[in-house]
């Protein structure tokens, strides 16, 4: 997990404290850093209420090592990092609470930041636990040792996930101890530490039931009881809902509603009604508020970002008969319009890419094939842990090396470890194959990343017009069959035995 990754995580589980109406209004981050090593420090947040992909702001440092950020207009506590350097290449970050109204001071020693990291203002307290649940690694189960990695029997899933709540319990006693919180702030962050607690054992099932979560059949049910932990984290809780770990869990939880259809039937029939049916489900068990409105609009998201357009207009419509938030409406349409290149019968996205010998590839080279794209990275584990099937899928299709090419295309920064996890994986050795390392500069490339992340499938048509943006992944039982039919549409080939 490279650093945009921690940051990805570290942002979905940050909190953001207490969460009570209040109007809109700008808030400062001001501060000193002692012996830069670079002339810019960094914030990164959130794009939005339903993107978590960070959107970083460089900030100028000036020769006395001072900065000043204004944050126009907060509409609630936001959770954001902030970090020394440019963040393709810095080491150094904290996790940040900023509180529409206030003025955060931040100073630190770039030599020793983890030791010097001071704040100060009315929301210094809550930064210095931030700061102590990074450094106790209780931000998030999955980058807490008990989640690494994650745990598979329901015994020893429980008993971990109790063991890092207890530790996030103690870090939050401690915090409050040396910088004592205010008490509706302290209730909150408790609160939080259990819905992250609930997360954790809600996401750790699906290695349990399927092996490798979702795309293989059942392989055994969760104990019923296992879920009585349930009781303990009510829904809604619409006053916890500017925190991002009670976000997370709401979300799992939509999953968690679907279980019972999930297991009845084959992954390749749940896959795409899945969101429409989390939707209906949502719609009608959670009361009316502001949790059901955000996790509507979440599912809505999901809708979007998988492809699944011909059900999302009718449920956008019902979700703006509802009384949609502005905020929310907002974020969807533009998620709609990012997302919008994507479509079937759209060009393909260009961007640079090279072979591993460094020549240019474009995907005119391949028109007149049908091209299967996998967008991976070096660093991904479920895109390497994706690597055996798709070499059995190369392999199948072998013989139509003429019609079908696989295009494995690497978002790596780093060249060399792009080349070893090649080698490695043996991603290399089929005839109907080709590596390509894209340019994560290009902003091409950089954007399809963010919005959709790794690992992402995409069948190109031979006229380079996309066939489907949300192609099967290669360990989907689907892939084959999509395979065959497009291949039997374009060319008229008989399946291969």
């Amino acid at each position: 997990m490279n650093f945009l990754q921690k940051l990805f995580w570290g942002l979905s589980a940050l909190g953001g404290g207490p969460v009570a109406a209040q109007p809109a209004a700008p808030a400062v981050l001001r501060g000193r850093v002692l012996h830069p090593t670079d002339s810019v420090v960094f914030l990164a947040r959130p794009r939005n209420l339903l993107d978590l992909t960070p959107v970083f702001e460089p900030v100028r440092v000036n020769p006395q090592g001072e900065f000043q950020v204004v944050l126009d207009s907060l509409p609630r506590p936001l959770a954001a990092q902030w970090g020394l350097g440019r963040p393709d290449r810095m080491r150094h970050y904290t996790d940040l609470w900023l509180t529409p109204g206030d003025t955060l001071t931040l100073t630190v020693d770039a030599r020793r930041f983890t030791h010097t990291l001071r704040f100060a203002g009315p929301g210094a307290a809550v930064n210095y636990y931030r700061a102590a649940q990074r450094r106790a690694h209780t931000d998030n189960f999955y980058n807490a040792p008990e989640g690494r990695p994650e745990p598979r029997n329901p015994a020893r899933v429980r008993a971990l996930a109790d063991h890092y709540r207890q530790r996030a319990e103690a870090v939050l006693r401690a915090a409050d101890h040396t910088h004592p919180l205010p008490p509706p702030l302290r209730r909150q962050e408790a609160a939080a530490i259990r819905y992250d607690w609930g997360h954790a054992l809600l996401t750790s099932t699906h290695r349990y039931e399927y092996g490798r979560w979702p795309q293989n059949r059942l392989l055994r049910r969760m104990p019923e009881a296992y879920y009585r932990f349930l009781s303990e984290l009510p829904l809604p809780q619409d006053s916890l809902l500017a925190h991002p770990a009670y976000r997370l869990f709401v979300h799992s939880h939509a999953s968690y509603l679907l279980r019972e259809r999930r297991q009845r039937m084959p992954f390749a029939a749940f896959v795409a009604p899945q969101f429409s049916w989390a939707y209906d489900t949502v719609r009608q068990v959670l009361p009316a508020g502001a949790t059901r409105q955000y996790l509507l609009a979440q599912v809505l998201n999901d809708l979007l970002r998988h492809g699944i357009a011909g059900d999302f207009d009718a449920r956008l419509a019902d979700f703006e008969a509802l009384g949609a938030t502005p905020e929310l409406r907002a974020a969807l349409r533009q998620r709609a319009g990012e997302l919008a290149g994507t479509r079937p019968q759209q060009p393909a996205p260009t961007f640079g890419m090279t072979d591993p010998n460094g020549r240019p590839v474009r995907w005119t080279d391949l028109q007149g094939k049908l091209v299967y794209v996998d967008v991976w990275a070096s660093w991904c584990k479920p895109c390497r842990a994706d690597a055996p099937a798709l070499r059995a899928l190369q392999l199948q299709f072998a013989p139509h090396a003429s019609q079908l090419v696989f295009v494995s295309l690497s978002i790596d920064t780093n060249a060399a470890a792009w080349r070893r996890a090649v080698a490695a994986d043996h991603l290399a050795e089929a005839p109907n194959q080709l590596q390509v390392l894209g340019r994560l500069a290009d902003p091409a490339l950089r954007h399809l990343w963010e919005q959709r992340g790794v690992p992402q499938c995409w069948l190109i048509g031979p006229d380079g017009l996309i066939i489907d943006a949300n192609a099967p992944h290669p360990s989907n039982p689907a892939a084959p069959a999509a395979l065959e039919a497009l291949l039997k549409a374009r060319f008229g080939h008989k399946p291969a035995p």
